[in-house]
């Protein structure tokens, strides 16, 4: 299968969309659909899709299962894809380059986890040491290759900010200490969006003709929208095979889609009223995540007319449902029709991956867990382009007032070079209240 998942649908509408220049942007309503902001989704897509195999593929490789080999190739076609998307700014050359940077910190990420695993201390120092080393690396490639509009110190301590988010989550993981894994993974996932901010700010200032302002009050909501869509996406994969192989963090992981659920939740009330947030939350809950748990312990204890039920839940109350809220809601701006095929096709995407696992095609199960992921940025993008033109005064200076936290409100629009270091500093600081031990000291 063609492996350029998330690339294919983003990164055209970049270059169909980089003729549009700054001034021109600037005099239209506002909207998510603008050539820096498609830039940044694409990136935002890209990296967070790292982040989510990263962890993922750790947690394989220590669990020794056999789809562990799968995660790895799927993490290094992500790292492939990346690449025309930077070619596209910078050149074949620079597509090349970073990629090639990139390509060794896969390899050291999971050499520390097979490291851990084996407890050879000696492979886990290397390991750590090639992954500070691609810290260093990217971080001067970023800040030459934005000619310092994305400063290289600053490009460092936020790569450094995320490695920690997914040692962090792989260490507590090992230990047993779930819920402060899962809370540590939530945080990292956040930060990672924090870099597509800022890398499509820095590109935009260098070249303001081609990339307009991504981090507008539309871009920053069409980016958290993508974010709480993604995050769902991977936590539902999670759960699904937690709880077909019983594993001890199951709970754990239901615990991080229910953090999921709330951000959504809140979502829907500020532009829509707690009403409307109670019968969403019924609807994402009732025929959503309960008919995902029952999906998983029917496939385990191989009830077919269970599997049955949960599936029917899924691809077609749940679609049903919630395909009607949303085109209600946003007065037919997310047409019914089309609403419900993309929820259906997500939801196909998640039970097809799940199937593909429990069969032992692992290949399938990562072809199909990639497709799945760009569709949350379909959906995402489709939300709240119709969000933003149904409430197009919210998005005009400033972010919506009764938006919930997400980390990038439209106070930091403004400070784009400093973004993604001043968010994973944040970040780091809640994170570090809520952790139950102190970061390792590395030797």
């Amino acid at each position: 299968m063609n492996k350029q998942k998330i690339i294919a649908p983003l990164a055209g509408a970049v270059l169909l969309l980089s003729g549009i220049t700054t001034a021109s942007a600037a005099e239209q309503a506002p909207t998510t659909d603008t050539s820096g902001v498609e830039l940044r989704a694409t990136l935002d897509a890209l990296l967070s899709e790292h982040y989510v195999l990263a962890v993922d593929s750790m947690m394989k490789i220590y669990d020794g299962d056999e789809a562990a080999e799968a995660a790895m190739d799927a993490l290094d076609e992500n790292a492939a894809d990346m690449e025309p998307v930077i070619a596209s700014v910078y050149g074949e050359e620079g597509g090349a380059a970073f990629v090639e940077i990139f390509d060794k910190h896969n390899t050291g990420t999971d050499d520390y986890a097979l490291a851990v695993k084996n407890g050879d201390e000696q492979l886990k120092q290397e390991a750590l040491d090639g992954i500070q080393a691609f810290v260093t690396e990217m971080g001067d490639f970023l800040g030459t290759a934005t000619e310092g509009n994305l400063p290289a110190d600053g490009a460092k301590e936020a790569l450094r900010t995320h490695e920690d988010f997914v040692q962090d989550t792989f260490d507590l993981y090992v230990e047993g200490e779930y819920e402060a894994s899962y809370m540590t993974y939530l945080e990292g996932f956040k930060q990672i969006f924090g870099a597509g901010a800022a890398i499509s700010g820095a590109i935009h200032a260098q070249f303001p003709d081609q990339f307009t302002d991504p981090n507008t009050p539309a871009g920053d909501f069409r980016s958290t929208v993508n974010r709480l869509a993604a995050e769902h996406f991977a936590l539902a994969n999670l759960s699904l095979i937690k709880g077909f192989t019983a594993s001890e963090d199951f709970d754990f992981v239901d615990w991080a889609q229910d953090q999921n659920t709330a951000e959504f939740t809140g979502a829907i009330s500020t532009f829509y009223g707690e009403e409307a947030a109670t019968q969403f939350e019924q609807i994402w809950t009732g025929e959503h995540l309960s008919a995902q748990s029952d999906l998983a312990f029917a496939r385990a204890n191989e009830d077919q007319t269970a599997i049955d039920e949960a599936t029917e839940s899924l691809t077609n109350a749940f679609a049903d449902e919630l395909g009607v809220f949303l085109s209600e809601a946003t007065e037919g701006r997310m047409p019914l029709e089309d609403t419900v095929s993309a929820i259906a096709a997500h939801e196909k995407s998640v039970i097809d991956t799940f199937n593909f696992y429990v069969t032992g095609d692992f290949d399938g199960s990562y072809s199909t867990y990639r497709d799945g992921y760009a569709i949350m940025f379909d959906l995402g993008e489709l939300l709240s382009f119709a969000i933003v033109d149904q409430f197009p005064e919210e998005f005009t200076t400033t972010a919506p007032e009764k938006m919930p936290a997400t980390g990038l409100g439209g106070s930091e629009a403004n400070s784009t070079m400093n973004l993604w270091v001043a968010l994973s500093t944040l970040i780091l600081l809640s994170a570090g209240a809520v952790m139950y031990r102190q970061r390792k000291v590395q030797n």
